[in-house]
């Protein structure tokens, strides 16, 4: 399973290259958080650089007071089979360069840590430097060494360098696939940990943690850790490992790896509190996590394998949404305007002809508002048999009424019509309404998608479309406006005919606004003022006979003004002004906001990530 571990690495290399780590974007499908990692974390005087050290065998880490490591350290071991063979570092960033000065790597890492940070104005940063060592005496294994953590900041650390390197670690441990070294040092109280209060906040029953237990060697006399390594104390489902590494006198008189590690076994077997236990010593530390981390990569490889996948087909699906870089020449800029406008145009009138917002909502304004505005009207204060005595005696003046009151009839009909240009007026207002809103709303829409990436142009078909819907209204308003007009401007002398014949043998049944017949509400005309009332119930009935006709006419009238022009010329004008803009107005006009270029570029890089990704793993054999 070796290629598993370099196919892990590789795939780790291919993240970081472009940019995707514990800390980056997380709205993009990844790589980093699917691939099974051990992070170490441990507070700045743990004892952490020593144990990674002893693993490697060479001294490598940079090494002072305070913060020294101040990006996460991505440390790639591979094994080399021939025992004779070349130790050497390869740092990501330097292009394959093998560096065989282990004193030359610690101070490119501390460099490479100096260049990375001067321009972003921070003390630590999140982006890893990853370095792979090649070595006969490594077992292949991945470390991300993480800065150490701090209680208190020293002079010249930031007030804030406490909160930043926790939360910069807890974003490495809290993934699933993270397994957590958790460095402490035995001479000091567990209880105060960093590294096992951290461990424990984003792993609380232990799963994914391993405890490394250092400075064995200088417990307060009489006391050891024996309770700790053998799991009666401070349980953790992988156990907890004891290492002896060199302290800083050690490293200051230049002892060797070799040395430290037969001073460390002689420790253990001197010591005798540690008799039978196997969880001792660096290289059990190694094995144990080499082991542990092959069993990881092997349960992960399938769910990696659906996942970059499933990720390649989510991102070609967004950049093919967000679409290419704008047009270049003035022909493809028109082309690509107009086709733009065509996709609205056609999601417009798909979204009118729809049902809930759109056809749906409009019909219910015809037959349900509508309806009730025009049955609602107050046409009782006109036919009050007093108000028709009143225009009828004004209306005729002195001259007698030979057979019927006609002007009386006339100015009553004409009173009564032009109450209904409130409700018309309010029905072409509801759907204009109506038409706006699913306006916006297909701007918004998935068949629009490729529009949020040309803001101008999405403006500027919001506003024709507005005014465009503007004018139609007016056109529309003026229509139903011309209706009523109509018939108050001529009244239909037949079917006043009819209303008076009404309720005579063979004389159609005609109905009055209250709904009863005017045969029936005639009778029930007592003898006092029986005149008036019966021309009440005439202009009653020659009312209700045109509300039937306007509740009918008057969609008809708005649908072909408003509704059928708006599917057919909303953006007719653009098109228009389209073909006669400039090459300047034209880039402007298709101008692509700052969100939707970087979108696209890290979307861009992401896929790229992923397909380099597929072809690894599927050039491993499991």
């Amino acid at each position: 399973m070796d290629n598993v571990v370099q196919l892990i690495n590789r795939l780790q290399g291919a993240a970081t290259l472009l940019g995707d780590n514990a800390a980056s974007d997380k709205s993009m499908p990844g790589l980093w958080e699917l691939l099974p990692s051990i992070v170490v974390i441990g507070g700045q005087s743990s004892g952490k650089s020593s144990v990674l050290e002893a693993v490697v065998g060479k001294d490598f880490l940079p090494r002072g007071t305070g913060i020294v490591t101040r990006r996460p350290l991505l440390l790639q071991l591979v094994n080399d089979p021939d025992p004779n063979g070349q130790e050497y570092g390869v740092f990501l960033h330097m292009n394959g360069a093998k560096m065989t000065d282990f004193d030359a790597i610690r101070q490119e890492i501390e460099d490479e840590t100096g260049r990375f940070l001067k321009g972003k104005g921070k003390a630590v940063a999140p982006d890893p430097i990853q370095l792979t060592v090649h070595s006969p005496n490594v077992p292949n294994l991945t470390l991300v060494d993480m800065p150490g953590l701090t209680k208190v900041p020293i002079d010249g650390q930031p007030k804030s360098i406490v909160r930043e390197l926790e939360d910069m670690a807890r974003t490495y441990i809290k993934g699933d696939n993270a397994i957590i070294l958790a460095v402490t040092p035995a001479n000091a109280d567990l209880a105060t940990s960093d590294a096992l209060h951290l461990a424990r906040e984003v792993d609380p029953a232990g799963d994914r943690t391993i405890g490394v237990l250092t400075k064995l060697d200088i417990m307060d006399p009489g006391t050891n850790a024996r309770e700790v390594l053998d799991g009666s104390a401070i349980k953790l489902k992988h156990g907890w490992i004891g290492v002896v590494n060199r302290g800083q006198a050690d490293i200051n008189k230049k002892m060797d790896m070799a040395t430290a590690r037969k001073r460390e076994m002689d420790f253990f077997k001197q010591t005798g509190h540690y008799d039978g236990l196997k969880n001792i010593g660096t290289n059990f530390l190694a094995t144990k996590l080499s082991s542990h981390l092959m069993m990881a990569i092997r349960k992960q490889l399938p769910t990696i394998q659906h996942s970059i996948n499933e990720g390649i087909i989510d991102l070609e699906k967004e950049l093919s949404a967000l679409g290419g870089p704008g047009a270049a020449t003035r022909g493809a800029m028109v082309h690509l305007v107009l086709q733009l406008c065509r996709t609205f145009e056609e999601a417009f009138a798909k979204n009118v002809d729809g049902g809930k917002g759109g056809g749906e909502q409009i019909l219910t304004i015809f037959e349900k508002r509508m309806t009730t505005n025009i049955n609602s009207l107050q046409f009782q204060k006109i036919l009050d048999p007093s108000n028709v005595k009143r225009i009828v005696e004004e209306a005729d003046g002195y001259q007698p009424h030979l057979i019927a009151p006609e002007m009386g009839y006339r100015r009553l009909l004409q009173e009564c019509l032009i109450l209904f240009k409130g409700p018309a007026d309010i029905a072409v207002e509801e759907v204009h309404t109506v038409l706006r809103q699913i306006v916006f709303r297909t701007l918004e829409s998935e068949e629009c998608r490729q529009l949020q990436q040309y803001t101008s142009l999405k403006r500027e078909i919001a506003q024709c479309a507005a005014s465009t819907l503007e004018g139609m209204r007016e056109e529309a308003r003026k229509m139903v406006v011309t209706m009523v007009e109509m018939e108050r401007s001529y009244l239909t002398a037949e079917v006043f005919k009819e209303i008076l014949d009404s309720g005579k043998e063979g004389g159609e049944l005609i109905r009055t606004l209250s709904g009863k017949s005017v045969a029936d509400q005639l009778e029930e005309n007592s003898a006092p003022e029986k005149h008036l009332k019966r021309i009440a119930v005439h202009v009653s009935a020659y009312i209700s006979h045109v509300r039937t006709q306007l509740k009918q006419t008057i969609p008809k009238a708005i649908v072909h003004c408003l509704v059928l022009q708006a599917k057919k010329k909303l953006l007719d004008q653009l098109h228009a002004d389209v073909a006669s803009k400039e090459d300047g107005s034209l880039k402007r006009l298709l101008s692509e906001d700052e969100t939707t270029l970087k979108r696209r570029e890290a979307v861009h890089h992401r896929l790229a990530l992923l397909k380099k990704a597929a072809e690894e793993v599927n050039a491993v054999s499991f």
